[in-house]
């Protein structure tokens, strides 16, 4: 009997397998596709590959602005295609080679649960007992009533990273990360790209003010927007679609293609667990050992809570390990949230709105992005940063950066929420010159008014 099986090998199952072995435990590691799960094979990484090309198009649009004038002659999409894949391949032997090593025993296969100490393996019909059981089987696109995805015409995710062709026209369903990373890129690559979102601004849960800031840069770039919309139907032949709009009403729109883009759920439907607890959306409901309602059993990733981020399940992944062999509580701790985009966009803590909401009297700084002089140098200075600090408990809530690299520069603010800093402290961190992270310094600095190159104000 295996001291632990692991049901998914995404990033937040292949985490705790390698984590669990560390502990001395043989460890079972069960996955029905390949390694690295959705973020690895149809997700962050392809996806990020080809927001990176897509980035260096742009820029070789904007290098005439300096002196520097070249034509951009075509876009090999085989080329593109191959480059992504072999980027995917050395990440997935990397981690077949890591579980090698740790001594995991890998399976290929779909694992169902035949009791709450079994499961049972689809392909072979094999069953196999474990003492204790984690749940990383991670998530899955939604879909549209009566509107499915998967063929050739219309595409979730997936189908957009496996493109044969660049669409003329690309229409897509839902301004959230996943439309406008897959939006840009496709925008890059020479589709009309159009949008339509149900709330009332792109990014629904970002702040208002990045959203509505970033809308501004991408329409300057020619993509449309249809906030407050609903896709009607669709006329697959004739490739047509009904939009009911709130300002104009309904409308007509041409597509080459739809991207079904609206966001993801659990694959809790998929366990053969029917006594396992689930909240409304179809989350496993755990407790802060990250365990279910079923002694043995835990859950980590997507198909535990949101957000759906795959270093939130990396890091669930280390965790639910310590929980299980050193009898420790989950910490309630701050997740960044990053957005490939051009520029892009990264955020840590509660927005603005959110704390008004609360009733928290806060301080809100801004600082534009044209007082950095790597910005400057760059030829980048579109953009801001956003710090969202109470102003009786003295304690940084939230951070907000749309900005060039601004994934990378966020995990200073990881630090600085997950580690309680005060501004006291943080003041005495030197950033290098000239560099992008010296934003971060005149953000925190101007909650004190005493930042250097920016005038600071409430």
């Amino acid at each position: 009997m295996s001291d632990l099986i692991i049901i998914g090998a995404g990033p937040g199952g292949y985490v705790a397998a390698i984590r669990a072995s560390q502990f001395g435990k043989k460890v079972i590691l069960i996955e029905e596709k390949e390694v690295g799960g959705v973020c690895l094979n149809s997700g962050c990484i392809p996806t990020k590959t080809l927001l990176h090309l897509a980035k260096m198009i742009e820029e070789s649009k904007n290098l005439k602005n300096y002196g520097i004038e070249f034509s951009l002659n075509r876009v090999d999409i085989k080329k593109i295609g191959e480059f992504k894949e072999r980027v995917i391949l050395k990440l997935r032997r990397g981690i077949e080679f890591l579980l090698n090593k740790y001594n995991i025993e890998l399976i290929k296969d779909r694992a169902i649960f035949e009791s709450e100490k079994e499961v049972r393996l689809l392909k072979s019909n094999k069953k196999i007992k474990g003492e204790k059981f984690i749940i990383a089987t991670g998530s899955k696109s939604s879909f549209l009533k009566n509107i499915k995805g998967n063929n050739e015409i219309i595409w979730t995710s997936e189908e957009a990273l496996n493109f044969e062709k660049i669409p003329e026209k690309l229409l897509i369903i839902g301004a959230g990360v996943i439309g406008l990373e897959l939006g840009t890129i496709y925008s890059s690559f020479g589709s009309k790209v159009i949008f339509v979102e149900i709330t009332n601004q792109i990014l629904p849960g970002i702040d208002s003010e990045i959203a509505h800031y970033f809308k501004n840069l991408l329409e300057k770039r020619g993509i449309i927007f249809y906030l407050n919309s609903i896709l009607k139907e669709i006329d697959i032949n004739k490739r047509k679609a009904k939009i009911e709009t709130k300002e104009k009403g309904e409308i007509e729109i041409d597509f080459d293609n739809i991207l079904l883009a609206i966001g993801r759920k659990p694959r809790s439907d998929e366990l053969n667990l029917n006594n396992l607890l689930l909240d409304n959306f179809g989350y496993i409901k755990t407790d802060k050992k990250m365990m279910t309602n079923i002694s043995g059993i835990y859950a980590i990733g997507d198909i535990r809570k949101p957000p759906l981020l795959a270093h939130k399940a990396m890091y669930e992944g280390k965790k639910v390990i310590e929980t299980i062999f050193q009898d420790i509580e989950e910490e309630d701790v701050f997740i960044p949230n990053c957005i490939y985009t051009e520029p892009e966009i990264a955020t840590i803590g509660i927005n603005e709105e959110e704390a008004k909401i609360k009733g928290l009297e806060i301080i809100v700084i801004k600082v534009p992005l044209s007082v950095n002089g790597r910005a400057l140098t760059m030829g980048k200075n579109e953009g801001f940063g956003k710090i969202i600090y109470d102003k009786n408990k003295k304690e940084i809530l939230g951070l907000h950066l749309i900005m060039p690299n601004a994934s990378e520069i966020i995990g200073e603010g990881s630090i600085f929420l997950n580690l309680k800093l005060n501004l006291k402290k943080i003041k005495n961190v030197i950033h290098p010159h000239p560099t992008l992270s010296e934003i971060i310094e005149e953000i925190f600095l101007s909650v004190t008014k005493e930042a250097i190159h920016n005038l600071p104000y409430e």
